[in-house]
């Protein structure tokens, strides 16, 4: 019985072969998508699930109101972990990690690359479940003790023995390895490949006063309180750091402000919730969750459409085949007979697709990642998983979309079957309302895609505020102090060389934090600022415009107690006359204001311009080369001789400000990736069903051609006739697209602080594009029906 029903199957498929190839294009694709998808959120959403103990483990915050501005900081004192373990029963455990920085080390005299160095606690290993291999008994109990990835120990070494013992160099001290840990799974939010002990930062010393470790805790029971226990840590610090607030009468967290336009909270987040955070001085590998929404979303909206395109086909279809249907049911076929062999081809259509997805899958997914900037890491069992369940659901979804047509055609009487007498008007217009549903969700997906390219080129061409052209960024962090002053002054004497400057922190990263007091150290007059010591070349590079003042004279020996501020940070005073000549109390430390700078986007244009101190100093390790036009080689070549000449013990890596700006625009290129792709992808499907679904119609309207040319219609009208339909039913979608793309495309809008305006040029655009792709699908088709001899077109029938 079911080789019967293959057979019929078979057969159908190749009398149908258009309805059968578009059948199969559209579920292949789609399913590719979804499987695609699947994976990517998997992998998204998998981000420390595999550590020990991982719903029992917190990282620390500080989240708050400092006036005006938003405090939210996932970093803390040294002195807190070890505070809240004492004060806290709920934490039995706390680990302190700093982050600093890529570290090469040398092996033998011999420059080789490292990775990113922390300081840690010695419970870092037992605290994340990570197996570490060592010959001593505490691995870090000297300071320059030092612990190694595998991966380097491998490199580096050849072997995790031959690691073990070796003396190396690391940012001029001696080292030994003393330990090699397991590298850390491809979905742990942190980086790590060099280790030793948080004791070199010194953090008894520093006590209460700094904010830059981050800080972890374990608690007894997994899904505690949260708001309590933010709570309890928050009035542990205070109890601990500051009698400006009445801690120990606190009843609630309310009770911890200092007022309500400045307080700070000492919060805490779940482990698995940090990748998909979004905090300033934060180490994390993090990820945005809209944008693992959209995938979701975007995924669904591409099955909707192939799922329409086959329900459309389907009764395409059926219409073709009632006579078989009512001359079976004359024989004696049941209604559950004809049901299953409808059910039984869709099922066949189905599997076959799910096949060609699978395989699709495997052969484009690694392109695909490539071209969307996606790292997406599964093992093999956990892609079996997502085939297996993938399988599972889309089965369901398919047959549940499928049913009602077949059932529909089950149901008719064996009379209307065979005479063919089903209401012609209502098929035609249940086929054209499912072109409708394709092309809105087709419309959704093109002009998502056309405001996301918008705002990208937005962000990547507003004027910033300087001149980001030509600067050619890279560290001297390796080289003593002289030494890189003797290379930047060689390299300023050349004349391609328009200017050089440096910087403490790397200008394209968000810049350290202090607090920020005018002329006095009182309440009125605090404010939170970043801070960016500079040398006083760093205008003349970057062209920034002053508002009032003048910038830093290095000749002036006391400018190197004074600080430009930006505009906003001048905003902020609160009190009477010029700024300029006023002191400025940062941290601990006091300078005279000398100038004003006009405001500069400082950081990606997901935020608004922040206050901004900058003071000077020289000589510092990020370098910045402003090139004169067109030598961008000849400089390259001049650093490279002077590279040779002093012979530094790393590498010269180099890279253009107009990239380092363009990296803060990652997630919002792969979106604007993503959805093209996915554009193409809704479209094509869209068409090909198009396509056939214009194909039969043409042919149950031969007679009616024929007929018409006979009476002298010309090729103009019967081109109008069979278009009008298909263009009204496609206008229509985008009529309703576009409220609906508008909204949510506005609130996509609000997660950058510089936005493009939704235009209506946007929409008519895209109307424009889908009517002219839409009617080149069917225009095809229609000319050749038109064009038809009428004598062949009456004989058709």
């Amino acid at each position: 019985m079911k080789l019967h029903k293959l057979k019929i199957t078979i057969r159908n498929a190749r009398k149908n072969s258009i309805l059968s190839f578009a059948k199969l294009f559209g579920l292949s694709l789609s399913f590719a998508v979804v499987l695609f998808a699947t994976g990517y959120v998997y992998y998204e959403t998998s981000f420390d699930k595999s550590i020990t103990d991982y719903d029992k483990i917190y990282r620390c915050l500080m989240q708050g109101q400092l006036n005006e501005e938003k405090a939210d900081f996932a970093v803390t004192s040294p002195e807190q972990a070890a505070a809240m373990v004492n004060d806290i029963p709920e934490i039995t455990e706390a680990l302190r990690l700093l982050n600093n920085g890529i570290a090469d080390f040398k092996i033998d005299d011999k420059s080789v690359t490292g990775g990113p160095l922390f300081y840690v606690d010695p419970n870092f290993f037992s605290f994340f479940g990570i197996s570490l291999k060592t010959n001593v008994e505490g691995p870090l109990a000297a300071e320059n003790n030092l612990i190694i990835s595998n991966s380097i120990a491998e490199k580096q070494f050849g072997s995790i023995e031959n690691a073990l013992g070796k003396v190396v160099e690391l940012r001029d001290e001696k080292c030994i390895v003393t330990g090699v840990f397991d590298d850390l799974p491809d979905n742990f939010h942190l980086r790590i490949d060099l280790i030793q002990s948080i004791e070199k930062s010194n953090p008894e010393k520093i006590g209460w006063g700094s904010q830059s470790y981050t800080t972890y805790f374990k608690t007894n029971q997994p899904n505690i309180n949260v708001a309590d226990l933010n709570f309890k840590i928050s009035k542990c610090v205070y109890l601990h750091s500051d009698d400006r607030v009445d801690a120990a009468n606190a009843k609630t967290i309310e009770d911890l402000k200092y007022s309500d336009s400045i307080y700070l909270f000492y919060t805490c987040e779940p482990l698995t919730d940090i990748h998909f955070s979004n905090h300033k001085f934060d180490s994390s590998i993090t990820s945005n969750k809209t944008y693992v929404y959209g995938a979701v979303i975007l995924a669904i909206l591409v099955l909707l459409i192939s799922s329409v395109n086959f329900i459309n086909l389907t009764i395409a279809n059926i219409s073709t085949r009632l006579k078989e249907v009512g001359i079976r049911k004359s024989i004696g076929a049941f209604k559950t007979d004809i049901t299953s062999q409808f059910l039984y081809e869709t099922l066949v259509f189905f599997v076959v697709s799910f096949f060609l997805a699978v395989t699709i899958y495997l052969i484009a997914w690694e392109p695909l990642a490539h071209y969307l900037d996606f790292t997406i890491l599964l093992s093999n069992k956990h892609l079996l998983e997502i085939i297996a369940s993938g399988f599972v659901i889309l089965l369901i979804f398919n047959l549940a979309a499928n049913i009602f047509p077949i059932i529909l055609t089950s149901n008719k009487r064996v009379l209307e079957l065979i005479k063919n007498e089903s209401n012609v008007k209502r098929r035609l217009w249940g086929n054209n309302s499912f072109i409708l549903i394709q092309f809105v969700l087709s419309g959704l997906i093109i002009l998502s895609s056309l405001v996301v390219q918008k705002q990208i080129n937005f962000v990547v061409n507003k004027d910033r505020g300087y001149n980001t052209e030509n600067v050619m960024m890279f560290s001297l962090s390796g080289m003593e102090a002289q030494q890189r002053k003797t290379f930047l002054d060689n390299l300023k004497t050349y004349n391609a060389v328009k200017s050089v400057s440096t910087s403490s922190d790397y200008f394209g990263n968000d810049f350290g934090m202090t607090s920020g007091y005018f002329e006095t150290r009182e309440d009125k007059n605090y404010f939170h600022t970043s801070r960016l010591p500079a040398d006083a070349e760093f205008q003349n590079t970057f062209e920034f415009r002053m508002q009032e003042g003048r910038y830093f004279d290095k000749e002036r020996q006391t400018d190197f107690e004074a600080t430009v501020l930006n505009e906003t940070a001048a905003n902020e005073y609160r009190g009477e006359g010029s700024l300029i000549g006023k002191d400025l109390i940062l941290g601990n430390k006091t300078y005279h204001i000398i100038g004003i700078v006009k405001d500069f986007n400082f950081q990606s244009l997901h935020h608004r311009i922040e206050p901004l101190a900058i003071t000077l100093g020289e000589n510092f390790e990020n370098v910045y080369v402003k090139i004169r036009t067109s030598q961008v080689a000849e400089v390259l070549g001049i650093i490279k001789t002077l590279w040779d000449e002093f012979k530094p013990d790393f590498a010269f890596e180099y890279k253009f400000h107009d990239e380092v700006l363009m990296n803060q625009y990652v997630k919002d290129q792969q979106a604007k990736k993503m959805l093209l792709f996915l554009s193409l992808i809704s479209i094509v499907i869209a068409c090909v069903g198009l396509y056939a679904v214009s194909f039969f119609s043409i042919i149950r309207k031969t007679k009616e051609i024929g007929i018409r040319k006979v009476n002298g219609a010309n090729i103009a009208e019967i081109l109008t006739m069979l278009n009008k339909d298909f263009v009204k039913w496609v206008a229509l979608a985008f009529i309703i697209a576009t409220p609906v793309s508008f909204y949510f495309m506005s609130k996509w809008l609000e997660n950058f602080a510089y936005k493009t305006n939704l235009s209506w040029w946007i929409f008519a655009l895209a109307g424009l594009l889908a009517m002219g792709i839409a009617l080149l699908t069917v225009s095809w088709q229609s000319w050749r029906a038109a064009t038809r001899n009428p004598v062949e077109a009456l004989r058709y029938e």
